[in-house]
């Protein structure tokens, strides 16, 4: 094979890199153009990455870095960092830590059952009452429950509409009512009902799962716990639940509503009840997740509305009697108490 003369040799080397190995990597040189590779730091670099810095591979590799780190970027937005994940958990646990201090340090309200239908309802005397009464004591919570017919009903009622609309710019929270018949209702049947107080009374607040399920195993509150789910999803709040009875403690530490009644009778309960200081009772979880309801009361005693005070933040007394025999007073809450004012009065001290 005949020698390459000088010049023919100095075009190869303008136009190829000669690669130098040096153990288990390559030291790369070239000459392009007449530049020498001396010119540049040599670098070393992994077999199947070889490049030779002169002009033209410097702008690869530079172009190469501004890529990876672009792309490196992409993935730490994409991918949350330990860090990151740890300083969510700790937002997350003071936002809730933030929410229990306000609710457990609020005033008692009232949680009332207003199952009065309202006609006429700009003069409406019951609805005016209770507009009137929280505009005086702004500081007392009103959570009113509306109920055109054991739940939302088949057709929007402009009657209801207007009277959601009037007690909200009052400053009440309204709930809408929905039955659930002790766990019997099908879950389907209870988000049917969830959907329409959404779409036919969109203002509404929140609901009130009358007649909720209570017994004390796995199954039952896990049904419940199902409810209360749909109903936050659906973007209400606060949700009540009302057995009407003592509550397994189970229920409160499963959030199974954000409020639930533990007392609904024509006594007022005891202060040992109240408590629920017994294997499997509420004591646990603070007042501001209970409420109590007495009907049959023809007075209302400021010493016991205080004392039930310290132990749920939710009460309402009336005078209204529950009979379920007689077709004149088959509901204990279809009439407004004489005693809100009073009420008023107790909890705003």
């Amino acid at each position: 094979m005949a020698v390459p003369t000088g010049r023919q040799r100095r075009m190869v080397q303008h136009s190829s890199a000669r690669k130098i190995r040096h153990g288990s990597r390559r030291f790369v040189r070239s000459e392009v153009a007449g530049d020498s590779c001396d010119k540049f730091p040599r670098v070393a670099v992994s077999a199947s990455h070889a490049f030779c810095l002169g002009k033209t591979t410097m702008f690869r590799i530079i172009l190469h870095i501004t890529v990876a780190a672009a792309g490196l970027s992409v993935l730490l937005a994409m991918e949350p960092t330990n860090a990151q994940e740890a300083g969510h958990r700790a937002r997350t646990t003071t936002e809730s830590s933030e929410r229990f201090h306000q609710r457990a340090t609020a005033k008692t309200g009232l949680l009332i059952p207003l199952y009065v239908y309202p006609e006429n309802i700009h003069v409406n005397h019951d609805f005016n009452r209770v507009i009137k009464l929280k505009r005086m004591y702004r500081e007392v919570p009103f959570w009113v429950i509306v109920n055109p017919a054991s739940g939302p009903g088949e057709a929007v009622d402009a009657n209801y509409t207007k009277a959601i609309d009037r007690l909200i710019g009052a400053g009440c929270v309204v709930l809408g009512y929905v039955p659930t018949d002790y766990g019997r209702a099908p879950f389907e049947q209870v988000e049917t009902n969830l959907q329409a107080w959404r779409r036919m009374y969109p203002r509404t607040h929140g609901v009130f799962f009358d007649e909720m399920i209570y017994e004390a195993n796995d199954r039952a509150v896990a049904h419940q716990v199902r409810l209360n789910k749909a109903a936050h999803d659906m973007g209400y709040w606060p949700t009540v639940g009302n057995p009407g009875t003592d509550t397994p403690g189970i229920y409160f530490a499963a959030d199974a509503a954000d409020v639930i009644v533990i007392h609904e009778a024509r006594e007022w309960p005891t202060e040992e009840k109240l408590h629920g200081n017994y294997f499997g009772g509420y004591s646990d979880f603070a007042p501001h997740t209970r409420a109590t309801l007495m009907y049959g009361q023809k007075e209302c005693d400021s010493e016991k509305v205080r004392m039930v005070s310290q132990y749920t933040r939710w009460i309402y007394v009336t005078q209204d009697t529950y009979q379920p025999d007689n077709p004149d007073h088959p509901n204990p809450w279809d009439q407004l108490s004489i005693h809100l004012e009073s009420l008023c009065e107790v909890l705003n001290d």
